[in-house]
């Protein structure tokens, strides 16, 4: 009994700080947006506190086999969305076929498919959740592609002043 304690304790640890610096990597990156909320701290700090609350949050609301359910459908959603990229901007350069790729994407959505139509008959309030929470996901990366796309813009303008192109900046011909 000792045993299966300190290994859960240990796994649910492990697990946190491997998700809390997963997200400070990505935040320092700038591929994840990031708050300090009158926190101190470095964003290590602050990102092992927000998987601690998001988790606690999950644990308070949500049964083992609801948690279980949302992480087994955000998994084949961000798998389908990884194999998406790879497929249109890595296949090349990492010697992937192309006809691999979308027979995965193709099996993740049956999967995912059949695992909703499942779910929808036995708990509908988790695939309702797993729509409004694929919505969001949706609508960060929406966010993050304009965020993008501004910070090479003001990076592009940025490097033409620095090159002494200071002229076509003030003529508005860049």
């Amino acid at each position: 009994m000792a045993l299966a304690l300190v290994a859960t304790a240990s796994g649910l640890i492990a697990s946190v700080f491997a998700v809390s610096r997963m997200l400070a990597m990505l935040t320092n990156m700038k591929m994840i947006p990031h708050s300090h909320f009158g926190m101190p701290g470095t964003i290590k700090d602050h990102t092992l506190v927000y998987t601690v609350v998001i988790a606690g949050f999950l644990t308070v609301f949500f049964d083992l086999s609801r948690i279980a359910s949302l992480g087994a459908f955000f998994y084949l959603v961000m798998d389908m969305i990884i194999h998406w990229g790879v497929f249109r901007h890595l296949r090349q350069e990492m010697g992937a076929h192309g006809w691999v790729l979308l027979t995965a994407i193709a099996l993740d959505a049956f999967v995912l498919a059949a695992f909703a139509g499942m779910k929808w008959q036995s708990d509908p309030l988790i695939v309702v959740i797993v729509v409004i929470g694929i919505v969001g996901m949706a609508l960060v990366f929406l966010f993050v592609g304009f965020s993008w796309r501004a910070i090479q813009s003001e990076e592009a303008i940025t490097t033409r002043v620095e090159f002494g192109f200071s002229f076509q900046l003030l003529e508005g011909s860049i």
